[in-house]
């Protein structure tokens, strides 16, 4: 009995002692590679991925959005297929990108996505950090949505335990390197840079991470490091395809690309 309690509580430390970390997939967009219905390069890539993620066993898996270049049944289908290969012990999000739910981010669309998936934001309280996922496609699109995805995410903000890590996580970056910088396809207006960036800096956030670019992007305001990730699909930029992993030391985020070769077999 001694020997077994002992056992017990050995493997209980060692639990605890893993470093925490989850692992964040943005824009495998099935279909972007031969612009249509041939998922094969993507479904390559993700299957690849999806191997590796379920030998790490993180925290969980959030998927930042554009998980198909056209919203059909056929590349929904598709992708719930890569989705069943996952470790069914491994919780997943799923936020929604331009290219799931419009540009125009309309209520149907957004209601359509959670239809299928369930969610189109989450909250995720570990015992070393705070993560909230937000739909991002109605603030870029400054839909009539937008007020309302401002009041929830400020809401579930307050409710975070101040003592540790807080991370938000969206499909498009708020900025990609300057805050500063010119409005595009790939960022947020200046007057919704400045309203989310102050919620984000009133509650103490550490860390906001995005996708959409198809290549890695980093930033910083006020002591909030934003990252973005490269792509689980296809490439824009200098880095190959792959994924994020977030981990927490020191009461402290840390985000790092890693290229699907490149990604490691365990996080201490």
């Amino acid at each position: 009995m001694i020997a077994v309690c002992a056992l017990f509580i050995a493997t209980a430390v060692g639990a605890q002692e893993r470093t925490p970390f989850f692992v964040q997939i943005a824009d495998p967009q099935l279909g972007f590679i031969n612009k249509g219905d041939d998922f094969a390069p993507e479904q390559e890539r993700m299957e690849r991925i999806i191997a590796k993620v379920n030998q790490l066993q993180p925290d969980f898996v959030v998927f930042a959005g554009d998980l198909v270049h056209r919203a059909t049944d056929e590349a929904r289908e598709a992708f719930d297929a890569l989705c069943a290969k996952f470790d069914n012990s491994i919780p997943i999000y799923f936020l929604p990108g331009n290219h799931d739910v419009g540009n125009d981010a309309t209520n149907d669309a957004i209601e359509q996505f959670i239809a299928h998936y369930g969610h189109d934001r989450f909250v995720r309280k570990e015992h070393a950090y705070s993560i909230v996922g937000y739909n991002s496609c109605v603030i870029k699109a400054e839909t009539d949505a937008e007020p309302n995805e401002y009041r929830w995410l400020r809401k579930q903000l307050r409710r975070l335990p101040r003592r540790r890590p807080m991370i938000v996580v969206a499909h498009h970056p708020i900025f990609v390197n300057d805050l500063n910088e010119k409005v595009t396809y790939e960022n947020l207006t200046p007057e919704m840079r400045a309203k989310y960036l102050a919620l984000f800096e009133h509650f103490g956030v550490d860390l906001v991470l995005a996708g959409h670019l198809h290549m890695c992007a980093r930033g910083e305001y006020h002591g909030i490091e934003l990252v973005t990730s490269g792509p689980a699909g296809r490439t824009l930029g200098r880095d190959g395809s792959g994924i994020t992993i977030v981990t927490v030391e020191g009461g402290k985020p840390s985000a790092t690309y890693y290229e699907i070769d490149e990604i490691p077999t365990a996080i201490d």
